[in-house]
């Protein structure tokens, strides 16, 4: 076996390079020289898209090339989120500095609202005329130590609406809430002109995995199958997945004979497992390459089947019941839908290292 899965790496080593790149979206950057340039735009999550996008002219060229905010002002996923650059002064610290962000369009009318995010905590930028006001959450949890503004400043502005209160205590620090609230506001302070909510939920995306491996250690070895679905929110967190479906696993190992102390006896032992997992699966790069963990919970039935006899247990067990799963590993990719998969995993047992190919589609 082991022979057979060297030779299909070898095999498959020339495609590595030409399926190397991250996935891509059709998309648009606007350069601040104003010109627009239509082309891909990597996916990628929202900590990414504050400080930089990828960008490529057609989808089979290999290499991106990355802008900040000083190179392009805007760009755009098609049917998607619009970044703009903002310059704006952050008032976290004592003394003020002042910065520059990509952040979504949220909001646009009287007051226009962006966010983005910085080592996953969440922020808002609002325009009023030529000035940008930097809110972020009163709750510390969300910024460590720093006492928010969120509260206030939501007072502030809707002392400018003269019209039905906008109930500011009921307003939750999230994106959907924020949104609504200066919608609102919008339509109070300027009924004539026009309020645009560019606010839309982020977007799963659903795929299909089906993994088979194994890894022979002399007497004892062990093969896995493993078949579900993958659930993915590419401009959230690209590295993050939920992951739920069916494992069966066949370990064979052996057990010491409690009976005999002076000598070591060993006698057979199989496991068979079926479970049903729910689990959280993050990747850590996005390349070739890709090391990941995961931990969730699985319902199972397992068979323990051995000649010893076990303290207060039949010798053929068979059992239910509800065990955390983790583990982790790494990735290879070969193909866009084809995988090398390396692993290690928890489930009801330490199990063997396992080794084999996964089917990704799409």
């Amino acid at each position: 076996m082991k022979n057979t899965i060297v030779l299909s790496l070898g095999l498959c080593l020339p495609f590595l390079t030409v399926y190397a790149q991250d996935r891509s979206s059709p998309g648009y950057i606007v350069r601040v020289s104003g010109d627009t340039v239509r082309g891909f735009l990597k996916e990628q999550g929202t900590n990414e898209s504050s400080t930089q996008i990828s960008f490529k002219a057609t989808a089979d060229a290999r290499e991106y090339q990355v802008y900040s905010p000083g190179g392009v002002k805007a760009f755009q996923y098609d049917g998607g989120d619009l970044f703009r650059a903002i310059a704006y002064a952050d008032t976290r610290d004592t003394e003020t500095t002042h910065r520059t962000n990509f952040a979504r369009l949220l909001v646009t009318g009287e007051y226009d609202l962006y966010s983005f995010t910085e080592k996953d905590i969440l922020f808002f930028l609002v325009r009023k005329d030529t000035s940008f006001y930097f809110i972020f959450d009163d709750d510390i949890s969300q910024v460590p130590m720093v006492p928010g503004n969120f509260r206030n400043e939501l007072n502030f502005f809707a002392v400018s609406c003269d019209g039905p209160k906008l109930q500011t205590e009921k307003v939750n620090y999230n994106p959907g809430d924020v949104a609504e609230f200066f919608r609102k506001l919008d339509a109070c302070v300027n009924p004539t002109r026009s309020v645009t909510s560019y606010y839309s939920k982020p977007k799963g995306k659903l795929s299909f995995f089906a993994y088979g491996g194994g890894l022979p250690v002399g007497s004892r070895y062990q093969y896995s199958l493993e078949a579900g679905l993958r659930l993915t929110w590419p401009q959230l967190s690209p590295g993050v997945s939920l992951n739920l479906g069916f494992r069966y696993v066949y370990k064979k190992t052996r057990i010491a004979d409690p009976n005999y102390l002076i000598v070591t006896i060993w006698h057979p032992e199989t496991y068979k497992i079926t479970s049903f997992p729910i689990y959280v699966q993050y990747r850590f790069t996005r390349g070739i390459v890709q090391p990941f963990v995961y931990g969730g919970l699985a319902a199972m039935s397992y068979d323990d089947i051995t000649d010893v006899q076990k303290v207060g247990d039949d010798p053929y067990y068979h059992k239910f019941g509800l065990q955390v799963v983790a583990g982790g590993g790494v990735e290879v990719r070969l193909l866009p839908v084809l995988r090398v998969r390396a692993e290690w995993q928890y489930e009801y047992i330490s199990e063997y290292p396992t080794i084999g190919l996964e089917l990704s589609i799409p």
